[in-house]
């Protein structure tokens, strides 16, 4: 006999023995000693397949052990509990196994215990297994439906690679909500819906920021006014109408570059372009179109992308019905891309609402008078005039008004930062809207 010991079972209806023996690696076997201590590892496994009877020999079947533990050493003291050590020789079985004489691994496992003993004793016989005192050799019931090794060690890494991309993520959300509470707590003084709708006084060192608020709006509804137009149709032409040619290839190079140029450079062309040879003037006109040229790239890009995605059979069936290509484009082409459209112009406002450097020479104003009443208090800038811009007033506050108190400077940018993401927000939602009626 062996000695049995109940593990946990698997199910209420399913209490197997685990099997544990001990194989003498150096010594004699004491006088006296248990029936599960044997002189070598064939009388061991003979042993065991005597008490398993027909099970060990049998495919198929449902009763025998869970596990099968052999343990090589000097002849123990004591209780023979199966040892703990991690210093083991795995190998598994399984009885629904079919087609395959396997390999003992979990992945491709001996179809039955007799088989599994022959193997092993083979594997001990050329050399392959060779039990050294101290270690124990596991045989395993595989169950069926069961993870392998390795593939929970797939399932581990995944985990793994999971949280450190979360973990990524968390690195570019937190600074965000970071900078955000330190500037709202700066600016909690200054916050209020008086700080909003009243002008700048006192040389800007009290009131508020309607006036350069105003004057954002402005300047970004007359850059998107400019760009998107000129943008949505020049990428429609590129996608749809332009050959593959050097003339295209070098339109395509030059909207790259453009990307590329930095925003105090635009400001230097706005200055040349529309303030000087244009004949605007520093003025409200010439800042808008300055931005409207920086935001250009964005619209084109976006536009083409947007136009692109949309499927080249939806063309094909439109011409095949007769239509020609501009009534293609309008009517199955743009209303299937125009939420890709919408994202160029959302970046396109959030961008021209934040720059300082091309408005810088072209039209901001360090402070303008606006009535705080009256048709002058909702419409205070002409397209000639010079205007105010909360960029710009925020640069003015801190570096050019003496005595400005910190928090008027900290709620200029919590504003700022509110508009871009309140005119992000409704565009999402637009955008997320016209998603939706797509037809495919």
């Amino acid at each position: 006999m062996v000695n049995d010991e109940i593990i946990k079972p698997n199910s209420s209806t399913d209490v197997r023995p685990v099997r544990h023996c001990y194989v003498v690696t150096g010594g004699e076997i004491p006088e006296g000693a248990s029936s599960d201590i044997f002189g070598d590892l064939g009388k061991a496994t003979e042993a065991i397949k005597a008490g398993l009877g027909s099970d060990s020999d049998v495919t198929n079947v449902t009763t025998g052990p869970e596990e099968i533990v052999i343990t090589f050493g000097d002849a123990p003291e004591g209780t023979s509990a199966a040892p703990k050590s991690k210093n083991r020789l795995q190998f598994y079985f399984d009885s629904y196994q079919m087609g395959s004489d396997g390999d003992g691994s979990d992945t491709n496992p001996w179809p039955s215990i007799a088989h599994s003993f022959d193997e092993i004793l083979r594997l001990e016989k050329e050399g392959k297994l060779q039990p050294k005192s101290g270690q124990s050799l596991f045989l395993t019931r595989r169950e069926p439906f069961t993870s392998t090794g390795q593939e929970r060690r797939k399932k581990r890494s995944e985990s793994i690679a999971k949280y450190v991309f979360m973990g990524m993520a968390a690195i570019l959300v937190l600074p965000v909500f970071a900078i955000l509470g330190f500037l709202v707590r700066e600016a909690w003084p200054a916050l209020s819906w008086d700080f909003i709708t009243q002008n700048p006084t006192n040389g800007m060192t009290a009131g508020g920021i309607w006036a350069p608020l105003v004057g954002t709006f402005f300047l970004v509804l007359v850059s998107l006014l400019i760009a998107a137009p000129i943008g949505v149709l020049a990428g429609v032409y590129l996608n749809e109408y332009a050959k593959d040619n050097w003339l295209t290839r070098t339109i395509n190079l030059a909207v790259v570059n453009l990307a590329g140029v930095p925003s105090i450079v635009h400001a230097l062309f706005g200055v040349g372009a529309f303030v000087a040879f244009a004949g605007f003037g520093e003025s409200l006109l010439a800042a808008s179109c300055t931005l409207a040229v920086m935001t250009l790239p964005v619209i084109i890009t976006s536009t083409r992308e947007a136009l692109a995605s949309v499927p080249m059979s939806f063309r094909e069936a439109c011409w095949n019905m007769g239509a020609s290509r501009w009534q293609t484009i309008r009517t199955i082409v743009l209303p299937n891309s125009i939420s890709g459209i919408l994202t160029g112009v959302i970046l396109q406002v959030s961008r021209a609402a934040g720059e300082t450097a091309p408005i810088l020479f072209t039209g901001a104003a360090y402070f303008m008078d606006v009535p705080d009443e009256g048709i002058g208090y909702w419409l205070p800038y002409g397209l000639g005039d010079k205007v105010m811009a909360l960029s710009y007033h925020l640069f003015a506050l801190k570096t050019q008004v003496n005595n400005a108190p910190d928090h008027l400077a900290y709620g200029t940018a919590v504003v700022l930062i509110g508009l871009v993401l309140l005119v992000n927000s409704v565009s999402i939602g637009i955008r997320t809207y016209m998603r939706t009626r797509k037809k495919w």
